[in-house]
């Protein structure tokens, strides 16, 4: 076999030129390509941290919202609680400075001549503004003003004015046994104490300025043993 003959310098001329351009653009598309995708990564990674850190900034508000509106309230119920607090401790303090007070002689005995002597209207100086009224075994009749607690005084003891032949020089043990008895709350020692023939008992007790501030009456004395 005879060999191959060489080629002539016109036929190497004539060979076919590789693309060397092409092959190049497409080097150069494909690493535009990949810078593309690494910036479109990188963008995404980017929303993703600021979508993220502004959820996380909105949460944390929220919560500081929730905290400033928390520590709001506890302030208010402390403020609330103080307030009940020190309203508890005047009234104590109110009620301890306010003790029952004794009138003086001159006043209790004009008080006894009210009843005695029918002139139940003579009360109504010796009075407080409100005067709690009570009957024993009805527990009326409540907080009233001092012409109304003469009414009831009136009312209570007898429409004949003859017979309030009320005696308040009472021995220590039957005061005593009205102070025993389930409406001893009625006769503290400086209590004013009367009774009366058909064995009618009316009590009066004193504020802290003298007053008549309570008017407790039984229609019978066994009413006050029980």
């Amino acid at each position: 076999m005879d060999k191959e003959a060489e080629p002539t310098k016109a036929e190497e001329i004539a060979k076919p030129v590789k693309p060397v351009k092409k092959t190049r653009r497409k080097a150069i598309l494909l690493c535009l390509l990949i810078v593309i995708l690494l910036g479109a990564a990188a963008g995404g990674s980017y929303w993703w941290r600021d979508k993220t850190a502004k959820a996380a900034e909105k949460q944390q508000a929220a919560n500081i919202t929730s905290l400033q509106q928390t520590t709001a309230s506890l302030k208010k119920q402390l403020a609330a609680a103080e307030k009940a607090k020190n309203t508890k401790t005047t009234s104590a303090a109110n009620q301890t400075a306010c003790a029952s007070q004794s009138p003086d002689e001159a006043t209790i005995s004009n008080i006894e001549d009210s009843i005695t002597s029918g002139n139940t209207a003579g009360l109504e100086g010796y009075m407080a503004p409100s005067v709690n009224v009570i009957i024993a075994a009805s527990e009326g009749l409540g907080a009233k003003t001092p012409t109304q607690a003469i009414t009831s005084i009136t009312n209570f003891i007898s429409p004949d004015t003859s017979s309030w032949d009320y005696d308040f020089s009472l021995p220590a043990s039957t005061l005593n046994s009205y102070g025993a008895g389930s409406y001893s709350q009625y006769f503290p020692g400086n209590a004013v104490v009367g009774k009366a023939s058909n064995s009618q008992v009316i009590s009066f007790s004193f504020d802290c300025n003298a007053k008549i501030s309570t008017v407790f009456m039984a229609a019978n004395e066994s009413l006050l043993k029980q």
